[in-house]
């Protein structure tokens, strides 16, 4: 077995101020608001802005200033206000993760957020880029974080 089917997947833990549909509609809806698309893009200073279609089916994908878009994910699962899982492939299917994210209500108006990037060991590069995002996911969840307060 390869180190690269070994490899542990991301775990990330977040506790909110903020009630699970707030924290939900704010990482699907306001994700154009948060996400830090200068140093987190395809695009990087050509990126415009994101969209995050919370369904089945629906896509994640950034806008370019020329309007063209650059699909990062596929929905497969969504679970308002609780649940989502999607793929992430960046353009790059043949390389594709794939991200849950869970909302939990954990009372008096605060829930938590736990992400899970798994899927390294289908990628021949998968430990290189987990320790990439291990750090990346890092920023972005805290761009999330700060601008849900």
């Amino acid at each position: 077995m390869s180190d690269a089917m070994l490899t542990e997947p991301i775990v990330k833990t977040l506790n909110l101020n903020a009630s699970v549909e707030k924290a939900f509609n704010h990482f699907t809806k306001n994700i154009h608001l948060w996400w830090p698309l200068a140093s987190h893009s395809l695009s990087l200073g050509d990126a415009a802005s994101i969209v995050f279609e919370a369904a089945p089916g629906g896509r994640v994908y950034e806008i370019e200033k020329s309007g063209k878009k650059r699909e990062w994910g596929r929905v497969s699962e969504c679970e308002p206000p609780h649940r989502l899982v999607f793929s992430w492939v960046l353009e790059a299917p043949e390389r594709a993760t794939e991200v849950e994210v869970t909302f939990v209500d954990e009372g008096g108006g605060k829930s938590s957020l736990t992400l899970i990037h798994r899927g390294w060991g289908a990628r021949p590069d998968g430990e290189e880029w987990r320790g990439k995002y291990n750090q990346g996911w890092d920023g972005v969840l805290s761009s999330y974080e700060d601008a849900l307060a």
